[in-house]
């Protein structure tokens, strides 16, 4: 602390000053440095009472800030004014010198150089002064319950505990909801989440807050309610109380709670970056218990980091490079144990290590807990943000020896025939038993195992997926399988197509294939399914040819194409329906696969309505096949088509039925866009934006899985922020949004305006103003190059008006003169007008009232000219001309009330002259005439706009009211108040109501 002598001189009003500017700095290092050199400031000039503020003021910057335990000397020094003369302290100081108490006594705790003594002594004196002063004991309870609790004193805890909830509160309590953080925190202490989450309930829900709750108590709350298995607001109390508490020294601790979450919920990515966001506070030599807290969550991610073997990863940078997860973990456990020693010796016993030791071996909670956002993937081996796909019913069970395989292989071939999801997962568990026991393969199985690989490779688009293939027809044939010898011929083809193979070859692979397919014994039942797969397959390579040759520039040819294919495809569903209608294998999925093929051209070619009864038939084929899973793409693929049609209803029926067929698909990269689909369905339906955000959330989970986050998995986090936007949950919202915006920004133009827009709205509904219109001019950056000019100046205006309530005045203005230009080249008349009244405000807040008026002129005929949109923006240019004037007069009218009563010298006592009654007269008449044309527009347009022409005709009635005209303004009263009787609507019920309060009020003053 600068010493007094040393005190740079300034006066006591420049120091109070700066004493209010600095109780509203940012909590940290730089305010509790400004606060003691504003302490020493003070005392240089001998003024008591200035000293005492600047105490106050050091005091309060060390509470909210790292740095509590340096509290003790300018409260000591306090306490030495309040024994000199406690009379010079007033009832607030008082009662602030009181209050403080509680801060130290919480404070010693976290020092481990203090005594036991000296806390025992503090709590003394503290209930001592306390009971003169004649408050009650309950916050001297609490602190008894706190110092009990830290020393491991279990008996004395619940003593204290149960005092201190029984006495009377009064004002040295602590607020409510502190109190109950605290609360909470003993109940979880026990064991007992459930009673824990039921007293921490009012803070959650906000009926009780303060300076920083509810952000502490989400944070105690997500291991709890994970527990207790309420994952869904587990994962909304991280979203939106790591927003709160993320940069603030004082609830550090709260951040490490949110690291630990992570940590143990299969989000370790999601706790590096929050880590990150905090690593230079790792090394802080604040308040070593505060400092033990964030230590703690962090090692309590490394070890789970170093658990998933990925130690030698890049972390954090500490003591003054970058540092592997491993010499992070070591470095930072031993400074935890470390400090955990200081404070049992202290202590005497091992309370705080024994906490220390439960803590870091937890358990991780869950394999993966999707929480919307984006994060780091770690790598191999590590589980993302997005978790893992669950585990299948075949993929969950392991074979303890070799003695299954016989079983495996046989529920693999009815999978595998059956075409179902999980056959390949079972293929998986039978190539790693056969590896691990070495168990003997016959040559069908060794075929079997061949074809899998061979698959695996081709989905892989490894370049000898086709010689893999070759192998596996050789290996068939000899197996004798000449049915799965003719499809691997098949998988040839399709082997050779991906790796560029010429035309001419693959068609001669299609000779082979085709000749294989019809050699087949008529007997076996696979025969025609085998000559339709090589059917179909053969049409859209040929599809596929025409189009690639394509100049782009023949429509005629491409539409002959078009039709050539959907013909093909017609004659295959012709003749291949016959055969099955005669029992000639099952080949449905393959005609439903026809469908969507003719579907899809249908869809293009705009005859959505063919399309629709294409996709639907398809869909059914596959579900009476005992094919749901194949049915639930080509249902999601329909919603999609409905939704576009506008028909939302029978979209979102299509969506579910989509999901209720995705049950056996194990795959994400298909459960991802099921999910989607119904997912953005129900976005567009009000009242059902929460099971949307549902939806999105298990859609971005599924996209990260199959590797897609910057991309499917980015719009679906788009679309989560939106749904969760719309049902209420801001701060949700924004930070998934902020996690994907990086990657959205790639999306194109029209994708990155909708997340600014989006996220801009957010924080909009979050009072962050500032931040949400830097998103809207961001945005109207990128839409300035569009081909119109309305979504440049939309954004331009929403930025406007986020800058105007963020008090940027001056950056408002330019906003606003920049939007006034595009609404004029976009020709909105409206939008053009309601920019000008904007702006016009922004002049008279200013004291321009001149600029203001000329502005409601121009806004006034901006608008001239017929339609209801116009009339309805000239009534309120007309209606809010006239409270502009008024305002001004009120103001000019208070200034010359001051002047009259405190002035001096000749004109201090001289009333007001007739002249300016007369002036301020007029102006309510000219005011009135205004209103009146406004209530006349106003009525023209009906119940639409009942709110806005009541606050036209009650401020009109005031006014003439202030004329002496109150008969007349009873009566504008009245007779509105018929107008609206008559509608008889729950609106205009609630009008009558305000307007009968007005009435009362109006005559009653008179």
């Amino acid at each position: 602390m600068t010493t007094p002598e040393h005190a740079p001189q300034h006066s006591p009003e420049d120091i109070r000053r700066a004493l209010w500017e600095n109780s509203s700095a940012p909590n940290g290092l730089l305010r509790n440095a400004r606060g003691e050199e504003l302490v020493a400031a003070a005392e240089s000039t001998g003024d008591r009472d200035l000293l005492r503020q600047a105490l106050f003021g050091l005091i309060q910057a060390y509470e909210f800030s790292s740095e509590r335990g340096k509290m003790l000397v300018p409260f000591a020094r306090l306490m030495q004014e309040w024994d000199k003369d406690p009379s010079s302290f007033d009832s607030n100081d008082s009662h602030t010198f009181h209050w403080m108490f509680k801060w130290v006594s919480s404070g010693m705790l976290t020092l481990p150089e203090i005594p036991l003594a000296t806390m025992e002594q503090w709590l003394a004196e503290m209930e001592r002064r306390y009971r003169l002063a004649g408050y009650t004991e309950r916050a001297v309870r609490q602190g008894e319950f706190h110092l009990a609790d830290h020393t491991g004193d279990i008996q004395r805890a619940a003593r204290a505990f149960s005092a201190w909830t029984a006495a009377d509160r009064d004002r040295m309590a602590n607020c409510h909801a502190c109190e109950l953080s605290s609360q909470g925190s003993y109940w979880v202490a026990q064991g007992r989440d459930d009673k824990a989450l039921r007293t921490w309930q009012p803070v959650l829900d906000g009926s009780s807050s303060c300076m920083e709750e509810p952000h502490r108590v989400l944070a105690k709350s997500l291991l709890p309610l994970v527990r207790t298995g309420d994952l869904d607001r587990a994962r909304a109390n991280h979203l939106r109380g790591y927003r709160m508490a993320r940069g603030n020294e004082s609830l550090l601790p709260s951040v490490a709670r949110h690291i630990e979450f992570c940590a143990l919920t299969g989000n370790e990515g999601r706790g590096l970056e929050l880590l990150s966001e905090h690593a230079s506070h790792l090394a802080s030599d604040g308040a070593p218990g505060h400092h033990l807290d964030l230590l703690g969550g962090t090692l309590v991610l490394l070890r789970r980091l170093l658990a998933l073997g990925i130690g030698d990863r890049p972390a954090v940078a500490h003591g003054g490079r970058q540092r592997t997860v491993r010499e992070l973990h070591d470095l930072l456990d031993a400074d935890a144990w470390a400090i955990a020693a200081r404070f049992d010796a202290r202590n005497g016993n091992d309370a705080v290590s024994a906490r220390l030791r439960h803590r870091l071996e937890r358990e991780p909670l869950l394999d993966g807990l999707p929480l919307g956002v984006r994060a780091v993937r770690l790598g191999a081996g590590a589980i993302s943000s997005a978790g893992a796909p669950p585990a299948t019913a075949a993929g969950g069970r392991r074979a303890p020896n070799g003695s299954a395989l016989p079983e495996l292989v046989a529920e693999a071939r009815e999978l595998r025939a059956q075409g179902h999801p999980r056959a390949s997962a079972v293929w998986d568990r039978i190539e790693a038993l056969v590896a691990e026991t070495g168990a003997a393969t016959d040559a069908l199985l060794a075929a079997d195992l061949l074809d899998h690989r061979a698959l695996r490779a081709g989905r892989a688009g490894e370049e000898g997926a086709r010689r893999l293939f070759e192998q596996t027809v050789v290996a068939y044939r000899n197996a004798g399988e000449p049915s799965r010898a003719a499809l691997a011929e098949l998988r040839v083809v399709s082997a050779a197509a991906q790796s560029g193979a010429e035309a001419d070859e693959i068609r001669e692979l299609f000779g082979t294939a085709a000749a294989s397919a019809e050699a087949l014994d008529p007997a076996d039942r696979t025969r025609t399914r085998r000559i339709a797969t090589v059917a179909l397959m053969r049409a859209k390579f040929e599809a596929m040819l025409r189009d690639g040759g394509s100049t782009g520039e023949a429509g005629d040819e491409e539409a002959d194409d078009t039709s050539r294919f959907d013909a093909d495809l017609t004659a295959f569903v012709t003749e291949f329906s016959a055969a099955a209608g005669e029992g000639e294998g099952d080949v449905d999925d393959l005609l439903a696969e026809a469908e969507r093929l003719r579907a899809d051209l249908a869809w293009r070619a705009g005859a959505t309505e063919r399309a629709d009864a294409l996709l639907s038939s398809a869909a059914q084929r596959c579900v009476g096949a005992g094919r749901p899973w194949d049915a639930a793409e080509l249902l999601a693929r329909r919603a999609r088509l409905l939704m576009g049609l506008g028909r939302i209803r029978d979209a979102e029926d299509a969506a579910r039925s989509a999901l209720a067929h995705s049950a056996e698909i194990v795959a994400a990269d298909e459960l991802g866009p099921i999910r989607l689909t119904l997912a953005e369905v129900l976005y567009q339906q009000d009242g059902k934006e929460a099971e949307a955000a549902d939806h999105a959330l298990e859609a971005a989970h599924w996209f990260d899985a199959a590797g897609e986050s910057a991309g499917a998995g980015a719009y679906a986090r788009l679309v989560l922020a939106r749904a969760l936007g719309e049902a209420g949950r801001a701060a949700e919202a924004a930070e998934v949004l902020e996690s994907a915006l990086p990657d959205l920004l790639e999306h194109g133009e029209e994708q990155a305006v909708r997340a600014r827009d989006a996220l801009a709205r957010n924080l909009r509904a979050l009072g962050d103003h500032r931040a949400a219109a830097e998103q809207y001019l961001l945005a109207a950056e990128v839409a300035k190059g569009w081909d119109h000019a309305g979504p440049h100046a939309h954004f331009a205006t929403l930025g406007a008006e986020c800058l105007s309530a963020s008090g940027m005045r001056d950056e408002a203005l330019a906003a606003y003169h920049r939007a006034v230009e595009l609404w004029q080249a976009a020709g909105d008349a409206g939008a053009l007008a309601r920019a000008l009244r904007a702006q016009a405000w922004l002049e008279a807040e200013g004291g321009d009232t001149d600029a203001a008026k000329e502005l409601m002129s121009r806004a006034l005929a901006a608008v001239d000219g017929e339609g209801p949109e116009l009339l309805v923006e000239r009534a309120r240019t007309w209606s809010q001309t006239a409270e502009l004037m008024l305002d001004e007069l009120y103001e000019d009218e208070e200034e010359e009330e001051d002047e009259e009563d405190g002035g001096d010298g000749e004109h201090g006592d001289q009333p007001a002259g007739d002249d300016g009654e007369e002036a301020g007269a007029a102006v309510r008449r000219e005011a009135i005439h205004l209103l009146e044309r406004a209530d006349e527009a106003f009525a023209a347009l009906g119940p639409d706009v009942l709110e806005e022409r009541t606050r036209c005709v009650v401020r009109m009635a005031w006014t003439e009211r202030e004329l002496g005209r109150t008969q007349g303004a009873a009566a504008r009263i009245r007779a509105l108040m018929t107008e609206a009787g008559a509608l008889d609507t729950d609106h205009a019920r609630s009008v009558l109501a305000s307007l009968e309060r007005t009435l009362d009020h109006l005559t009653r003053s008179d």
